[in-house]
C-alpha cells in the first residue's frame, strides 16, 4: 500500500508501507509475475501480428477438381520441397482437371491450381544429380506454417554422396556396369518426366507451358548462399537446384547493372533493378569476368537495358531516394548516373554536332576564303607587273600562237646561253695547258 506525502510544493514523495501477512509472501514476487505476463502478452501479440501481415497476401486457392477417370497423368516416386514435415516424404504427383495434387505417405494431400501458377520450369538431369518440376506461383501459398512462391518435385538421378575411401579402377566391371545402369535410369526418368509434362499441356490447352533452362547460356554466380549455375530461360533466369531457388522474370526487370567491372578483378556483380522501384533489388555475386561478354550479348538478344561500373553502390539507399523523389530523379536523367562514360561521349557528340553546323563560324569561314582568295590574286597581279613592266599590257592582248613562238624562243635563248657557260671552261683548260719542252 502506498502512502502519499506532500512535503512541499515543489516535490513528492512516494513512501511504501509493508506489512506482514501470514503466508510469508514478499510484495515484489507480485510485481515480478506482473512484468512476466505483460511480456508475455507482448510476445503473443507481436507473433499475432507478425502472422497476420505474413498472410496479408495469401489468397485462397480454389477447391480441386478430382479427375475420376483411371487416365489419370501421374508421377510416382517424388519428394516435395518445401518439405511439409521436417523429414522427407515420399509421394505421387497427379494432374487433375482444374490443378497438381500430391499425396504423401503419410497422408497429407497438397494442391496446386493451375490458375495460382506463373511459371513451370522442366530441370532435366543432364549433368545434374536431380531431375526435377518447379512451379513459381503467382500468389503465395502456406506449406505448413510457412508461406512460399515456390514448389518443387524431385527425385534423385545417381549418388549425391561418393566414398572417397573407395578404390576403384577405371575398368572395374562394378563401376562399369553401375554407369550403364546409372545412364539406362536417367533416360527412363527422363522420357517419364516428358511424357507427364506433355499429358499436362494436353490436359491444360496451353495454360501451363513448362520451360526448359539453356545450360549453353548458363554462368556460375552466388545468388544466396553458395555457388551455383544461373540458366537463362526464355522468360526468367533461374536457379531451381539449390535450396532456396532464385527466380527473376525478365519482363519486370527494367536495368542490369555490373558491379565491381575492373580489368584486375577476377569477379563482378550483377544487380537487377525492377520496373517497381519500390521492389527490393536482386543481385548475384562473384560472376566470373570471363562471363561478362557472353551475358551482354545474351541481355541484348533480350532487349534489356545493362550498365556497368567498377564501384558498389549502396542499393538500399539508391532506390529509397527514388521513391521518395521520383520527379527529380527523372529530371536528372533517370539512370544516367550509372553510365557516366555514355554521358560524357553524348556530349562530345553535341558539341562536334553544334560545332560542324554553326551557321555563324561556316559564314566567317567562307569570308576568309574569299578574302585571302582575293589577296592572292591581288598579290599576283601585282608580282606580274612588277616583273613585266610595260610589255604586261601587249602580252595581254596576244594569241596563243603568238605565245608559243615566244616561249619557243625563249627556250632557245636558255639553251645557247648553257651551251656557251659549257664550252667557256674547256677553252680555258685548252690554253693553261703545259706546252712539252724539245730535248
Amino acid at each position: 500500500k502506498a502512502v502519499v506525502s506532500t512535503q512541499s510544493t515543489g516535490e513528492t514523495t512516494y513512501r511504501s508501507s509493508v506489512r506482514k501477512t501470514t503466508s510469508g509472501e514478499v510484495p515484489a514476487t507480485h510485481l515480478n509475475n506482473a512484468f512476466r505476463m505483460i511480456k508475455e502478452m507482448q510476445k503473443k501479440h507481436n507473433q499475432y501480428e507478425s502472422e497476420k501481415k505474413q498472410m496479408a497476401d495469401v489468397v485462397e486457392q480454389d477447391s480441386l477438381k478430382i479427375t475420376q477417370t483411371k487416365g489419370v497423368p501421374r508421377l510416382k516416386d517424388l519428394y516435395m520441397r518445401p518439405n511439409v514435415s521436417t523429414k522427407r516424404v515420399i509421394g505421387t504427383l497427379e494432374a487433375h482437371s482444374n490443378g497438381f495434387r500430391f499425396s504423401n505417405s503419410h497422408g497429407s494431400n497438397i494442391d496446386i491450381i493451375y490458375n495460382t501458377i506463373k511459371f513451370a520450369f522442366f530441370q532435366p538431369c543432364d549433368k545434374e544429380m536431380l531431375i526435377m518440376l518447379h512451379f513459381y506461383l503467382r500468389h503465395p501459398v502456406m506449406i505448413g506454417k510457412k508461406k512460399t512462391y515456390h514448389i518443387s518435385f524431385y527425385t534423385e538421378v545417381g549418388e549425391i554422396m561418393t566414398d572417397l575411401g573407395k578404390s576403384s579402377h577405371m575398368y572395374d566391371r562394378d563401376d562399369i556396369e553401375a554407369e550403364h545402369a546409372e545412364r539406362e535410369m536417367r533416360q527412363k526418368l527422363k522420357s517419364a518426366f516428358k511424357i507427364f509434362i506433355e499429358k499436362v499441356e494436353n490436359l491444360t490447352s496451353g495454360k501451363v507451358e513448362f520451360d526448359t533452362p539453356f545450360r549453353d547460356l548458363g554462368f556460375h554466380g552466388v545468388p544466396n548462399r553458395s555457388s551455383c549455375l544461373l540458366q537463362p530461360t526464355t522468360h526468367c533466369i533461374i536457379n531451381v537446384v539449390e535450396w532456396p531457388p532464385f527466380v527473376i522474370a525478365l519482363d519486370e526487370v527494367e536495368l542490369i547493372h555490373f558491379e565491381r567491372v575492373q580489368f584486375q578483378l577476377k569477379n563482378f556483380d550483377m544487380v537487377f533493378i525492377f520496373k517497381d522501384y519500390s521492389r527490393k533489388v536482386e543481385m548475384i555475386n562473384s560472376i566470373p569476368m570471363s562471363s561478362l561478354d557472353a551475358i551482354k550479348e545474351w541481355l541484348n538478344s533480350c532487349d534489356i537495358k545493362y550498365t556497368e561500373g567498377a564501384v558498389s553502390l549502396n542499393w538500399g539507399k539508391v532506390m529509397k531516394a527514388i521513391v521518395d523523389d521520383p520527379d527529380r530523379f527523372f529530371d536528372d536523367g533517370g539512370w544516367k548516373f550509372l553510365d557516366p562514360e555514355s554521358d560524357a561521349e553524348e556530349e562530345e557528340e553535341e558539341d562536334d554536332f553544334d560545332a560542324s553546323f554553326n551557321p555563324a563560324e561556316d559564314d566567317e569561314e567562307n569570308s576568309e576564303e574569299s578574302d585571302s582568295d582575293e589577296d592572292y590574286s591581288s598579290e599576283s597581279s601585282g608580282s606580274d607587273d612588277s616583273g613585266s613592266g610595260e610589255g604586261s599590257s601587249e602580252e595581254s592582248g596576244k594569241d596563243w600562237s603568238d605565245l608559243e613562238a615566244e616561249a619557243k624562243r625563249d627556250d632557245q635563248n636558255a639553251r645557247a646561253r648553257e651551251d656557251m657557260q659549257e664550252e667557256s671552261p674547256r677553252k680555258k683548260k685548252k690554253k693553261m695547258a703545259p706546252v712539252k719542252k724539245k730535248r
